[in-house]
């Protein structure tokens, strides 16, 4: 008998701020069944497993949820075990997994700064920026 081992999540949480040359930021509508957060707007990323290198979980993740590879990703900031940064969209075309069920690019007013998410999109936009 072989078992399958299931890599264990850790409590740290990769999100990644994707910008487009529009300066339009990409977020993630998260589907329905989702445990945490349905049907809410979200950022590429998650959780980075046990024993797994951040940086490799966080391009995993990004890999997972959108079939974009990222390039250079820039520290934004960390909250709590979030910890954002910002890339570079690839103009590749976005195939979303089971856990979300559309993508749209936000562009810096339609970003609302009450949501953590959007909030991190808008400071990453200013940096991108300066």
């Amino acid at each position: 008998i072989k078992l399958k081992i299931t890599p264990k999540d850790s409590n740290s949480v990769a999100k990644v701020i994707i910008i487009d040359d529009n300066n339009r930021v990409l977020m993630l509508k998260r589907s329905n069944y989702m445990e945490k957060h349905a049907g809410e707007w979200d950022l590429p990323g998650g959780h980075i497993q046990v024993g797994e290198d951040f940086k490799e979980g966080m391009y995993r993740e990004v890999k997972e949820e959108t079939d974009l590879s990222i390039n250079n990703p820039k520290f934004v900031q960390k909250l709590e075990n979030l910890s954002f940064y910002y890339c570079n969209y690839s103009e590749r075309p976005i195939k979303l997994s089971h856990e979300h069920v559309g993508f749209k690019f936000f562009r810096k007013d339609e970003l609302n700064k009450n949501n953590k998410f959007e909030k991190m999109a808008l400071k990453a936009l200013e940096m991108k920026n300066d």
